[in-house]
Formats: structure tokens, sequence, C-alpha cells
């Protein structure tokens, strides 16, 4: 197969320039880090990243971090732990649809089928390579690979060889190049931790930034979505849409990754290290105003944002039921500080820049478009610890829609909001609420799975299942789970939420 990028014409060039920049941007903020935790500064004198102390404010938040500090998490933390299905529903699923291996556990299943295919760039089989791209990278992703191959773990070569198939349309070449050099990238950063994960962590330290532009490439390069980034807008906006695929699952992170410094945390980037609760409240209504850039004034997605929407969107299926963050557990922490965020103004769209200045201070988007809301009542009957709960919640019509038409189960929607908004106005207590989501959590899968499979994963059901975790972020609920999060916030050890294989050799 060729690789030679003057075979790919120069429709592609632009999108093979900006990957290139992307990446190399955040090689070159990992060398910086790597030198601050050599040395031991916040900053060189000219440097671009630094590693600041946490600020923490006397507030709501403040007394989430306290607590953890004080050991009401025990020393525990849930990140990367992934949870099995061993129920009848699961398996139907698992023997029906073919997943097998790490296919099996639900995250991975959710990650690649519901990422891979809602944004919907084709109807043929080359969605199914681009799903293969997303499978073999989050694999990758979750499976540390440093220095593996002397030690006989050929991981990565597997899948590069998996992905090698002959005469590949050139577009579907660029997609594989762009995930080759993100994975080339996750090379270094996985080197780089692994060198240095014998250091004890204080869990009260965050990587700041002081370049917007440079951040954002990096954080793209982190997040991984590079099989998609040819189906984004060009330019600065595409690289917004790269980085928010990683910003929308940082909030449930805040905690986990001021334990394990780890370097690419969004929130804390955009909060310059601080979780003063005014402060996340800049962020978090920043975070859904670039979300929002995707929607229309009347609430539909935008033809042309299409596929950037549903893959920052297909995060939330993944991440709200996976256990690997334990975000409902950090949800039923926090959840009445839902309220607070939702009493900022949720509904404006701006760009990155719109939001925030080149050296990350928040600003305001003047004079951009609003998101409208077409909202109904959608009926609910659910019960809860033995108890029946009734009643209706105002969701997006087209999510009322598509349960009224069968294409989206009303169990999802109990799952995903009804439940926890039940939490958060005080209906059933945080005990009852997660026993409830523990012991729903695998035919919440199997229902989501059937759903996608059924529907194709098309646009009747990506556009409501994008809309319904928009409807999480309008009512202020992953405000909660990054608040709850803090619940993680102890020392630990650089990098030690994933297992290395070793130190440099080199």
């Amino acid at each position: 197969m060729r690789r030679d990028p003057t075979a790919w014409g120069t429709r592609f060039t632009p999108w093979m320039t900006e990957c290139v920049e992307m990446v190399e941007h955040g090689r070159a903020l990992l060398g910086e880090i790597r030198e601050v935790r050599g040395r031991g500064f916040a900053f060189a004198a000219s440097g671009q990243v630094g590693l600041a102390p946490l600020t923490v404010g006397a507030d709501p938040v403040g007394a989430l971090l306290t607590r953890a500090r004080l050991g009401e998490n025990a020393g525990r933390s849930t990140k990367s732990n992934l949870s099995a299905c061993s129920s009848v529903d699961w398996a139907a699923v698992m023997d029906e649809f073919g997943l097998q291996g790490v296919g099996a556990y639900p995250n991975f299943a959710a990650g690649a089928w519901g990422g891979g295919l809602m944004p919907a760039v084709y109807d043929n089989w080359r969605q199914d390579y681009v799903v293969i791209l997303i499978y073999g990278f989050y694999l990758e992703y979750n499976i540390d690979t440093a220095y593996g191959e002397a030690s006989g773990n050929t991981l990565k070569h597997e899948i590069l060889s998996l992905w090698d198939m002959p005469d590949l349309p050139a577009e579907l070449v660029v997609r594989r190049a762009h995930v080759e050099a993100d994975l080339a990238f996750f090379d270094v950063k996985r080197r780089d931790e692994a060198d240095a994960h014998q250091v004890v962590t204080s869990g009260l330290a965050a990587w700041v930034y002081r370049d917007r532009d440079a951040w954002r490439d990096m954080k793209a390069a982190v997040s991984g979505y590079f099989t998609y980034h040819l189906s984004f807008l060009p330019n600065h906006a595409g690289r917004d849409d790269m980085m928010l695929t990683g910003l929308v699952a940082d909030w449930s992170d805040i905690g986990p990754d001021l334990r394990f410094q780890e370097c690419g945390q969004s929130v804390l980037a955009l909060t310059r290290g601080s979780v003063v609760m005014a402060d996340l409240l800049d962020c978090y209504e920043r975070t859904v105003w670039m979300f929002n850039t995707h929607w229309t004034e009347t609430g539909g997605i935008r033809p042309e944002r299409y596929a950037a929407c549903t893959a920052v969107m297909a995060v939330g299926p993944w991440l709200l039921g996976n256990h690997r963050h334990d975000a409902w557990r950090y949800y039923a922490l926090a959840a009445d500080l839902s309220h607070v965020a939702q009493q900022r103004d949720l509904y404006a769209s701006g760009q990155l820049a719109d939001c925030y200045t080149a050296d990350l201070t928040p600003t305001t988007p003047a004079n951009k478009a609003r998101v409208g809301v077409p909202r109904r009542d959608l009926p609910f009957d659910v019960r809860i610890d033995g108890v029946r709960h009734t009643g209706a919640v105002r969701l997006h019509t087209v999510v009322c829609d598509a349960v009224a038409h069968g294409i989206l189960p009303m169990g999802v929607v109990e799952y995903e909001f009804v439940v926890p908004w039940l939490l958060r106005e005080g209906r059933v207590s945080p005990t009852a609420f997660l026993a409830h989501m523990d012991r729903a959590y695998c035919h919440h899968f199997s229902q989501l799975m059937r759903a996608g499979h059924e529907s194709d994963f098309k646009r009747p059901f990506s556009e409501p299942m994008s809309a319904l975790i928009m409807e999480q972020w309008w009512h202020g609920m992953y405000f909660a789970i990054g608040a709850g999060s803090l619940v993680e916030a102890q020392p630990d050890q650089i990098a030690g939420d994933r297992a290395h294989s070793g130190p440099s050799k080199a």
C-alpha cells in the first residue's frame, strides 16, 4: 500500500498539514513536560507549560476535595478498571453481534461501535474500516505498550497489520495515516510516563499552559479522534472539535487526573489550575458554549458539524455507563450542584477563541448565535429500590419523538437522564440511586447496542442520542460529576492508573 502523501492529491493536503502540526505541537509540549518533571520547576523561562499548585476555594467543591484528603475515598480509584457483564441480556447481545475478547466488555463495545458508527461518514464498508481504526486505537489507548516490543508484546504491530488492506481509497489511507501519527504521539507520551512512573504525586498540582492554540493542538492529539478529522471542518473549527472529543470526557476525570498528574487534563488547563467553584462554573459554561456550536438556533444539528457533534456526544453513553471512571458515584456525591451549573447561561454558542483569549483567559462570545431547544414533557414510570416513581421530564423533542417511534428505548432515557434527575431533585437517595445504576448497568448496554444496530447507528438514532447527552450538559449533570470526581484527588504515582511494562532502555 502506498503511503506517499503526494499520491493522495491536493484535496487532502490541508488535513495532512493540520494533522502533522497538531501532533508536532503536542510532541513539543510533551518535551517541555518531560523537562518540568525532570527538573522540578514550574515554567522554563520561555516555556509554554508548567506544573502549578492547585487553587482551591472555600466552597462546596473545596469541601469535596477536603473530604477526599481526609481519606473518605479510602485509597480507592476505579479509573481504568473495566466491568464485565455476565447477565443473560448482555450474553445475548454478545452472541448476536459477535462480540468477543475485549469487545465483550461494554465500554469497549460502546466506545468502538457507538463512537465509530454514530458519525456515519459513510454508508458502506468504509465505515467498517473506520470502526477498525477506532477499535485499534481504543485498544492501544487502554493497554499500555511502552517498550512492549522488546518484551514480546506486539500489540501495536498487530494493530497496524490489521489495518493493512490492499487498494484502500485515498481518503481511508489518509485517515489511517492520521491515526498512525497519533499512535506515534501516544508512544512518546507513554514512554515519558513509564520513565516517571515511580514519582509520587501530591494530587494537588495541575498542568497549566500559556498558549491556547498550542494547548488545543496537544489536546486534539491526546483525544485520539483523528479517524474523523477529515469529516470535521477545516482549520481552527476542526481543531477545536478534535479538542472537544477529549474535553467531553475530562469533566469526569478531574480528580483521577490530579491523582495521576495527567498532563492532558483539559478542564484544569482551561481553569489554569483552579478548582474554585466559580472558576469551574466559568469553564463548564464555556464547555457547553463550545458544544453548542454544533447546534442550530432551532435545536437541530448543523449539517456541516454533524460528524463532530456525534463524535463528541458519543463519548457520553460510553462514559456514563461503563464504570471506568465511576462517574455515577461521582455524580451521587455532588448531584445537588447540577442546579448551580444550570443557573449559568448554557445556551450561548462560541468557538474556543470566542470563549478564551490567546493566553486562556475566559472571555464571552460577542453577538454569537444561541441554541434554542424545543422541549416537551416525556412521561416516565420507573421503579427504584422497590418504590415506583412516575411523572414527566421536559426533554428535546427529538428525544421524545425517538421514544414515541420506538427508535430510542425509554430504558436508555431512564438510565441516562430520568433516574439521575430523580436524584438531583431529592426524590431518591444516593444509596438507592447507585444500587439501581449498578443493577441496570448490563441491561442498559444491551438496550443501547440493540437500538443502535436496529437503526444502523444512523441519524434517526444518533441525533436523539446526541440530544439526550446534550440535555445532561444543559441540566448541569456533568458539573456535578466533575465536582464529585475530586474524591479521587489524593497522592499516588504519575500515570499510576495504568500498568507500565518497564523503564526506558534508551
